[in-house]
């Protein structure tokens, strides 16, 4: 902990969505002029947190305070007038306005009196440090992603924050724009701003804070230094998976090394959203039997890569083939048709329908109701918790029951290959053990199942090949038995080889 005065405390902070518990008595401190990184997977509540601290989110429970001042009994736009601001992951800047007028807006924030001539004088300045003073005049529809990730933090700037929270600053960023982007945030530390970063790109928290916290299911499981992190037992399990005592066994065989043809084929695709580019030049290959791995921390496409495959993204560059058809320009209705099935990650349920109506809705028109009926036992007979609950609403089962309905809505399809989105993510173990118990009876029928998953020793005891993304491009491809290698899987992962931990001095 850096010394001084103690400007922002957070206190037992719980942060409920309805039944819902995002954040749950979360507590930390940053003293003034410290940089600190919040990091944890997909829905560890991150976000929540920065949120909450910016008044964006009231708590449900605990306090927020800055110099004493309770926050969170604050309005969300009296929060920045106390120095406190928020640079939001998505830039959504005033698109008509100018980059300078869209300062001049975020200055009046706390003008306090200040004289026109004054925010002028400040707006001009935080341009000329972010470098947006060429591109002052231009509207701010028309940035870049990088000049508007710049643009984002000089709105906060204009504020004149105390503390600046950063949420993500750096996503979808490689090269000359990841390291532009850490050496701005630098410098602007280094004016002795105080900052809270969630991040996941381990490379900007390395680079520039001092301190770690990291959450999972919304609870704060480790604090401590970057080097202390990466080699924290209980934060590898996080990001990893609980380590097996047994060497995965493969559900079939390598569909690269059998000579048999590939279901799907992915030949140096480029994708993403806007000006952002999340994946790219992926080569990858999908068997038409077997499991396929596709691991990596949050952000580093493999979301992009399942969008891609199923049609719902279009590939920039590169060729997606099915069969052997180059179906690059196909939608992905049609994929659906030849049997690419995408079980998308958050479930995505009809909250208001019974288990019964979600699972017909999975079928096709065309299929008749006898063949409806064969479909639905199946599904039944893989899901048991389903067969028991026809008639119940599908918005009042437990998260593990809503990732089995969201798959078997998928089995209703008939899936030649069924893409799994993050089917692990923020359950409990034991429902986990039921969906990957499912997920080995379906490979047993011949789906081919492409798994996109942060947990990586189970998807690597039923995987047969393995590809690691990181910030978008393949880190590894191969027998998913390496990654068992600590040393493969951090080179893989993150970038760098395992350095264990001292053991601590006798006496």
């Amino acid at each position: 902990m850096v010394g001084g005065p103690l400007p922002l405390r957070v206190e037992h902070l719980t942060k409920r969505f309805g039944g819902v518990t995002a954040v749950h008595d979360v507590s930390f401190e940053v003293s003034a002029g410290e940089a600190i990184a919040v990091i944890g997977p997909n829905g560890a509540g991150k976000s929540t947190v920065l949120k909450a601290i910016a008044g964006v989110h009231k708590p449900t429970d605990g306090a927020v305070y800055l110099d004493g001042l309770r926050l969170d009994r604050l309005a969300a736009h009296a929060v920045p007038r106390h120095g406190v601001v928020l640079a939001h992951q998505v830039p959504r800047p005033f698109g008509a306005l100018t980059v300078r007028e869209n300062l001049l807006v975020a200055a009046q924030a706390r003008a306090g009196g200040r004289r026109e001539s004054e925010l002028s004088e400040r707006v001009d300045e935080v341009l000329e440090r972010c470098g947006l003073a060429d591109l002052r005049s231009r509207p701010a529809r028309t940035l870049t992603v990088l000049d508007l990730k710049r643009l984002e933090l000089a709105r906060s700037l204009a504020t004149q924050p105390s503390v600046l929270l950063l949420d993500e600053v750096a996503a979808g960023m490689v090269g000359r724009e990841l390291a532009a982007t850490i050496e701005l945030v630098a410098g602007i530390h280094a004016t002795g701003m105080t900052m809270v970063l969630v991040e996941h790109v381990e490379q900007v928290v390395r680079s520039l804070v001092t301190r770690v916290v990291v959450m999972d299911w919304g609870r704060r499981i480790a604090e401590g230094t970057p080097d202390e992190i990466r080699t924290d037992a209980r934060v590898r399990s996080v990001y990893l998976g609980s380590s097996s005592a047994e060497r995965p066994t493969p559900a079939g065989p390598d569909p690269r090394g059998s000579g048999t043809a590939p279901l799907v084929e992915l030949r140096k695709v480029s994708a993403g959203y806007g000006e952002l580019t999340a994946v790219r030049d992926l080569d990858l290959q999908l068997g038409p039997t077997g499991a396929v791995a596709v691991l990596g921390a949050n952000g580093a496409g493999k979301s992009t890569l399942c969008s891609v495959i199923s049609g719902l993204v279009p590939a920039r560059t590169g060729k997606v083939f099915l069969e052997g058809d180059d179906v690059t320009q196909e939608p992905a209705h049609l994929r659906a048709r030849r049997g690419i099935v995408h079980c998308p990650e958050g479930r995505r349920v009809f909250a208001d329908l019974t288990v019964a109506e979600n699972l017909k809705l999975g079928a096709p028109l065309s299929v008749r109701e006898a063949e409806l009926r064969r479909r639905l036992e199946r599904v039944n007979t893989i899901f048991p918790d389903l067969a028991d609950r026809p008639t119940q609403r599908a918005g009042s089962l437990s998260g593990g029951q809503q990732q089995m309905l969201a798959i078997g809505r998928a089995l209703v399809a008939q899936p030649r290959l069924l893409i799994c989105d993050e089917i692990s993510l923020g359950l409990a173990p034991a429902a986990v053990d039921a969906l990957y118990q499912a997920l080995v009876r379906i490979l047993a029928e011949g789906v081919a199942v492409a798994l996109i998953e942060q947990n990586v020793s189970r998807a690597l005891q039923v995987a047969d090949r393995a590809y690691v993304l990181r910030r978008g491009v393949v880190s590894y491809a191969g027998d998913p038995r390496a990654l068992l290698d600590p040393r493969v899987l951090d080179d893989a992962y993150f970038g760098g080889p395992a350095t264990p931990a001292e053991p601590a001095a006798s006496g």
